[in-house]
């Protein structure tokens, strides 16, 4: 399995902008399973996974891991082809069909869904508090470039070798980017 795949399509893009398709591919990165087994860890059942898992396929992020026969069908374990999944930022920029923008947007919006219901179901009592905050800064692009490597060896930090039955799920918005000039 690849450490980092390069997203440069928009409908790998969309199919992960999707809640649940995401936590689906997180499940397999996880090490290969069969549908019936990741169905079981969600609290889901198999029957709803089938139509994502295939489409996950169909994309190219899940591969067939193994096939084994039993009681005259094929069980597949599926695996991510990734630990790590990377937009490719070219994908987002205006080239005249507004496709990258709208699929840019999608992202965020599921983001966004996701940090209100987290939000909402935040506990007053809970020493782990989430951190929101939007920052601008202006340094010199040595500076710039240090931040951009140790974000991204932060990032690498993030994935844990190991799964636990104590693991807590969280997660990250992040976007790092120049200002620029905005086109009027």
């Amino acid at each position: 399995m690849k450490e980092v795949f390069k997203i440069s399509d928009l409908d790998q893009i969309r199919l992960l902008s999707d809640p649940f398709k995401l936590q689906l591919v997180q499940a397999f990165a996880e090490g290969a399973k069969t549908t019936k087994q990741v169905a079981k860890e969600l609290g889901e059942s198999v029957t709803k996974l089938y139509r994502h898992v295939d489409a996950l396929q169909d994309a190219g992020l899940l591969v067939v891991a193994s096939e084994q026969k039993k009681r005259g069908t094929v069980e597949r374990t599926f695996r991510a082809v990734a630990e790590r999944f990377e937009a490719d930022h070219a994908l987002f920029a205006d080239d005249g069909d507004g496709q990258g923008t709208d699929a840019a947007r999608d992202m965020l919006r599921a983001a966004e869904d996701e940090i209100v219901q987290a939000i909402a179901n935040a506990d007053p009592s809970d020493e782990q508090e989430a951190i929101m905050m939007r920052v601008r800064f202006k340094a010199s692009p040595e500076r710039i470039a240090e931040l951009g490597n140790t974000l991204k060896a932060w990032i690498d930090s993030t994935q844990d070798e190991e799964t636990a039955e104590d693991q807590e799920e969280v997660a990250a918005l992040i976007a790092f980017y120049p200002i620029g000039t905005t086109k009027e």
